[in-house]
């Protein structure tokens, strides 16, 4: 049988590979982690620099990764992804171990992390490069440690100092290390009872010296007062202001029994996915659940080291229960937790042949799952958009959009990321907006509209008039300089010239009915499927009753072409007796309005869906 399992699980590995090299699209976080990374690479000081409102240890420490990438593409984040491997296979080391020496069986020990690398639940975000894997890392290692704190009290030292670095690489880990330096004070984990634990001293000295190491960083650069801002402040009120979404963590659970909680413009609707179901997650979730109850109920009265991680995971459950908004890699460090009860579920109450059995079946669910549920199209569009809009803009300029998707350019906007946090603290007033004055003094050289600055737009009237006007889109979610708008018979409108380049003009009758001018950010609806509507054509460009002028100077009649300069300022008048579209794009008509493939997205906001996977996204190619 171990035979067997092994020969099932490298398949399964490769499909988690295959995944990490892109079958998993890019998502939101990871864009934003990388941008923070790279801005470190470069000596930037976080949040005097740039803005920021997560605690920065990652990004100090793969800097060195980021300088190995020039790439503008998903190339660039998929090597941040593979270098965290020896990141994850040190914290699971360190979780055999713990179990090791908590007297679990070896056979009950793989198995549980079998199980737990088998579960979507915890494999999905552990691919992705994000701040939750250093943490993870650092707060086992810790617990790790205060296991071994009887053994000397350098032990504790370290465990303080691993606990400070998990903050230092994940502030939502901040209430669990309280708990657990707080509950290591009182309880005597070798005596196995409630009482003063005095080498627990040791912990906070650990944790304090390596705080105040951190900090000199801060003081040296004269940011400590904004980073306390942006990491504690900011991040404090904008929750306290975010409203709670009702069942938000049960619906979470649920996704691993296939069931989806939907939001469209209608609302939310509830859908059911049979093949969506995690098996392996259900099993770490309900197996690890018992294991902790079962533990915190018979050893209360004696608390060792079981006891201890059990009361930490409970914990961490029910703070995670309490939050407002909870996203799936929200349960990597619960996974992690869980583990060793799962091990003692399966060491006392299964079987060793079934248990092995059993996780010969979630290998093979695995590599399908990993394999055939990927959304690889996805990943090529997101590659797509970056290439092209590093293609289309030039170093020193800058690019409007709410994730950084334009890795090697500067934001337009001084929060960059429009996540909960900006868009709850610029609603009330605490974060400048930014508005269609602003877009128009500093125009940026690409706006690339993705779901979150579609919505920013819908919120702010004037700015998304301001950038229908001035940008048109050669793919739907990138918007590059053009000038465009609908006049009635006699009417003038003007504009601000985003970009230096040469601009051709189009004004028609037939343009006037263009779904550009009437769905500017539902490019979904049929409307934009009909490509007979949509295709700007030769003829549109016989547009010559209306009347240009540039800077305050005439066009001459018959004028197809306009070489422009940025903030020059551009005039049309429309002398037609009907009403008449006009655009002006930068580029050719034939790269206006690509549409990408059905359910592909940039945010791959789309369900996967079982299907053969096409490799050949693997091999990216920067533009």
């Amino acid at each position: 049988m171990k035979r067997i399992l092994a020969i099932l699980a490298v398949p399964a590995i490769l499909a988690r590979l295959l995944q990490m090299a892109g079958l998993h699209p890019l998502v939101w976080d990871e864009v934003e982690f990388f941008r923070a990374t790279d801005w470190v690479r470069q000596g930037l000081v976080p949040y005097r620099d740039f803005w920021e409102h997560h605690t920065p240890l990652q990004w100090f420490l793969y800097a060195p990764v980021a300088a190995l990438t020039r790439s503008p593409g998903a190339p660039a984040i998929i090597l941040m992804r593979f270098a965290q491997i020896p990141l994850w296979i040190a914290t699971f080391v360190l979780l055999m171990r713990w179990m090791e020496r908590a007297g679990i069986a070896r056979w009950a020990r793989w198995s549980a992390i079998g199980v737990a690398l088998c579960s979507s639940l915890f494999m999905l975000p552990a691919v992705e490069y994000r701040v939750d894997a250093l943490g993870c890392f650092f707060l086992v290692l810790a617990i790790y440690l205060v296991q071994r704190m009887e053994d000397g009290a350098r032990f504790a030292i370290l465990a303080g100092a691993a606990f400070c670095l998990a903050g230092f690489a994940n502030l939502r880990l901040g209430p669990v290390i309280a708990i657990a330096v707080l509950l290591i004070r009182i309880v005597r984990v070798d005596a196995r009872r409630w009482s003063g634990n005095v080498r627990a001293n040791w912990i906070i000295a650990g944790a304090a010296g390596t705080f105040l190491l951190g900090a000199l960083y801060f003081v040296a650069t004269n940011s400590a007062a904004i980073a306390f801002r942006r990491m504690w402040s900011e991040n404090f009120l904008a929750d306290r202001l975010a409203p709670a979404i009702p069942g938000v963590f049960l619906f979470r659970l649920a996704v691993q029994i296939g069931v989806r909680r939907l939001f469209d413009a209608s609302g939310s609707h509830v859908e059911f996915d049979p093949s969506g179901i995690d098996p392996a997650g259900i099993i770490v979730l309900v197996a690890g659940v018992v294991g902790v109850a079962g533990i915190l109920v018979r050893r209360w009265r004696t608390p060792d080291d079981r006891f201890y991680l059990a009361f930490l995971a409970a914990a961490n459950l029910l703070f995670i229960a309490a939050m407002k908004f909870i996203y799936n890699y929200h349960f990597e460090i619960v996974v992690l937790t869980l583990i060793p009860f799962v091990a003692m579920v399966i060491e006392s109450r299964v079987p060793k042949r079934v248990a092995m059995g059993s996780m010969a079946v979630l290998l093979i669910i695995s590599t399908a799952v990993g394999t055939f549920r990927g959304k690889e199209g996805d990943t090529r569009y997101q590659h797509q958009i970056m290439t092209e809009v590093d293609r289309q803009t030039l170093p020193e300029s800058k690019v409007w959009d709410s994730v950084g998707w334009a890795l090697r350019r500067s934001p337009a906007y001084r929060y960059w990321f429009l996540r909960m946090i900006v868009t709850e603290l610029e609603q009330h007033g605490t974060f400048e907006s930014y508005t269609a004055a602003g877009l128009l003094a500093d125009p940026p050289a690409a706006v690339i509209a993705d779901h979150d600055t579609r919505g920013w737009m819908l919120r702010h009237h004037d700015l998304a008039r301001a950038v229908v006007a001035h940008y048109l889109p050669a793919e739907t979610d990138l918007w590059l300089p053009g000038m465009s708008a609908l006049l009635a018979s006699g009417n003038r409108v003007d504009w601000v010239v985003p970009a230096d380049g040469t601009y051709t003009i189009y004004a028609s009758p037939r343009l006037a009915a263009h779904p550009w001018f009437r769905q500017p950010f539902y490019f979904e609806t049929p409307l934009w499927r009909d490509r007979s509507m949509v295709v700007i054509r030769p003829a549109d460009a016989m547009g010559s009753s209306v009347a240009f002028a540039v800077n305050g100077a005439l066009v001459a009649p018959g004028t197809r072409r306009l070489a422009l300069h940025r903030l020059d300022h551009l005039a049309a008048a429309n002398n037609t007796p009907a009403p008449v579209g006009i655009m002006l794009p930068r580029v050719d008509r034939e790269a206006l309005f690509a549409l990408p493939p059905r359910d592909v997205t940039l945010e791959a906001s789309a369900p996967p869906r079982w299907h053969i996977p096409d490799l050949t996204v693997l091999a990216y190619r920067d533009r």
